[in-house]
């Protein structure tokens, strides 16, 4: 049985590898130093994103059904839609040229 200590723990590690992976094609697609800044950002938004989540969480300030919503909403789906997004705009970009 999954206990909701190990629960919440894979959606913190799952949202850190949503932004870094986010960061990381921004990496990988330019090699200049606007995508590395843009890289470290997404580390430093899943730090920020992790960290307060998670004090909030141990103090118990809001329920436990209130951080898996905003570690699923924030910490996952938001990079996958600004990456899906990103995607179509230069899918579009190249059809268009």
């Amino acid at each position: 049985m999954l206990t909701y200590d190990a629960y919440h723990l894979a959606l913190y590690l799952l949202t850190a590898l949503a932004w870094g992976a986010l960061g990381f094609g921004f990496l990988l697609r330019s090699a200049d130093t606007q995508a590395l800044y843009k890289c470290c950002g997404m580390f430093g938004l899943a730090l920020a994103i992790n960290s307060v989540m998670l004090v909030l969480d141990i103090f118990r300030v809001i329920p436990h059904h209130q951080v898996e919503w905003v570690l699923l909403v924030f910490g996952m789906l938001l990079p996958v839609v600004m990456f899906l997004t990103h995607k179509a705009i230069f899918v579009v970009s190249k059809i268009k040229s």
